[in-house]
């Protein structure tokens, strides 16, 4: 897993799963998006929409012209993400054409390893990785994945000295690593992932509000 090539699951490439099957039954709950700026400049736009179990994204970076990440995640009433999908397909010049897809993959958390099922141009290709108990997707400048991880790690409640954790695991290159979120009564609050630092607004029921990442000069709001 190089770069940003994981990506997932399109129509017929897999057996559709019980808990994929699951969550297409669902009605949907809440629908939104985010908006990332760099000064005046976007940089990037989310929409996705969520029901009881499972979340849809569609993430569009404006340095990728006519690209973009749709993602699925299932979530677990324990706090848990067992599974997730992830297509980078290319928007045709022609719409009556359909996207070229990029990459994709599906990703399968059980306990504390995950694992990766990959197109690649030789087939399909399965990789594991170790990781932790508890976690949750982590994709560059996806801030509707990332509210999903901070919803369930709130419900897992995995907390020490330091506040509250949660482990993410990068779908841009395998690794995991720990973050750590100290919310404040009036729902401000900082999460830590490894040495990044994001400037958090959440609301009472977990809605992620607006966000910053200070030391790369990056804002993001909610849009309807």
């Amino acid at each position: 897993m190089q770069g940003r090539t994981i990506v997932g699951l399109i129509a017929g490439l897999f057996v559709a799963s019980p808990l994929a099957a699951q969550a297409a039954s669902s009605t949907p709950a809440d629908s939104a998006g985010f908006v990332v700026m760099k000064n005046a400049d976007t940089v990037a736009i989310e929409r996705f929409e969520r029901t009881d179990v499972t979340w849809k994204g569609t993430l569009a970076l404006a340095s990728k012209k006519d690209v973009a990440d749709s993602w699925s995640i299932v979530t677990a009433p324990d706090g848990t993400v067992p599974l997730i999908e992830v297509m980078e397909s290319q928007k045709p010049p022609d719409p009556r054409m359909k996207a070229r897809v990029i990459s994709r993959a599906r990703i399968i958390v059980k306990g504390d390893s995950v694992s990766v099922d990959q197109m690649t141009p030789n087939g399909l290709v399965t990789r594991l990785f170790q990781s932790e108990e508890g976690v949750v997707p982590y994709l560059n400048l996806s801030f509707g994945m990332l509210e999903v991880g901070l919803r369930q790690a709130q419900v897992a409640a995995q907390k020490d000295s330091l506040g509250l954790k949660v482990y993410f695991f990068n779908l841009g290159g395998g690794q995991t690593v720990r973050g750590t979120l100290v919310q404040n009564s009036d729902g401000k609050a900082v999460l830590n992932i490894g040495e990044v630092q994001f400037d958090l607004l959440i609301a009472p029921d977990g809605r992620l509000l607006s966000a910053a990442i200070p030391a790369q000069g990056l804002r993001v709001e909610r849009i309807r």
